[in-house]
């Protein structure tokens, strides 16, 4: 039996690939979940368990149209569920924007990643992050109270 058909095993390849993307991902998702938790503790321990999930099936994120943009999502979901009575203007913007709209503008002005490092890591072509950012910007400062 070769070593990709044996069960429960993935190729090697796989296991590079997504240490790879853990690699070039983790600091700036450690940073996002820090902003929006406001813990670094449970910051870590949030990106950690979205990493576990996604090692899990990377295979099948792979194989997903886009998988930056589905680990994104999952990233934002449990950031979500930690995010607890928080004050500070980057967690109002979740409260106030669409989720795309929120996190780009805490990567581009809290995190201060450029927009094609943000898109990047949203799973977006630059154009439609930089739309996006436009759009985000328009509707938060158009908020009474901001």
């Amino acid at each position: 039996m070769n070593r990709h058909s044996s069960r429960g095993t993935r190729p090697s390849s796989f296991r590079l690939e997504f240490t790879a993307f853990c690699e070039a991902h983790r600091d700036a998702y450690l940073r996002y979940a820090q902003v929006r938790i406001e813990d670094r503790a449970e910051a870590v321990r949030c990106v950690d368990a979205v990493l576990e999930a996604v090692r899990a099936r990377w295979v099948a994120v792979l194989g997903s149209a886009c998988p930056a943009a589905q680990v994104w999502r999952e990233l934002r979901d449990e950031t979500g569920h930690r995010t607890v009575g928080v004050a500070r203007r980057a967690a109002r913007f979740h409260a106030v924007l669409r989720d795309d709209q929120a996190d780009i503008l805490v990567l581009h002005r809290h995190l201060l990643l450029p927009v094609d490092h943000a898109a990047s890591l949203m799973g977006l072509a630059d154009h439609d992050a930089r739309a996006l950012l436009r759009g985000a910007e328009r509707d938060f400062e158009s908020l009474p109270d901001r």
